[in-house]
């Protein structure tokens, strides 16, 4: 129970689509995982949980070359990289109308009771 709780009892909803990932990806992961928030929209981009990748020093150029050597998976143990995150409520993540035009504010909206 956190110390000074605000007494929200909403409901939460992320809008998620190909372009989440990394640290977005990650806490889209969480909310997904704790039922934290209903995911609504489009199949992420993945690769947002693991390390920061690796550093190497090239010895005789100096150039550092940069790779992940660790996969995240998920709790089906599926690779998040390849699989990425599937929302709870799939929806065409069409972000080119107006805000309240578009199909995962409107659905968000419906889900919401308004």
């Amino acid at each position: 129970m956190p110390f000074h709780p605000v007494g929200f009892k909403g409901k939460i909803f992320l809008l998620v689509d190909s372009r989440v990932y990394s640290a977005a990806e990650g806490f889209a992961v969480f909310a997904k995982n704790t039922n934290f928030a209903t995911l609504v929209g489009a199949r992420t981009g993945g690769d947002g949980i693991g390390i920061d990748p690796l550093l190497l020093a090239l010895p005789h150029s100096g150039y550092v070359a940069s790779f992940s050597f660790s996969m995240g998976l998920v709790s089906d143990g599926s690779c998040n990289e390849e699989t990425k995150t599937l929302p709870d409520v799939e929806v065409d993540p069409d972000a080119s109308r107006p805000l309240l035009d578009q199909p995962a504010v409107r659905r968000v909206l419906e889900l919401a009771g308004k």
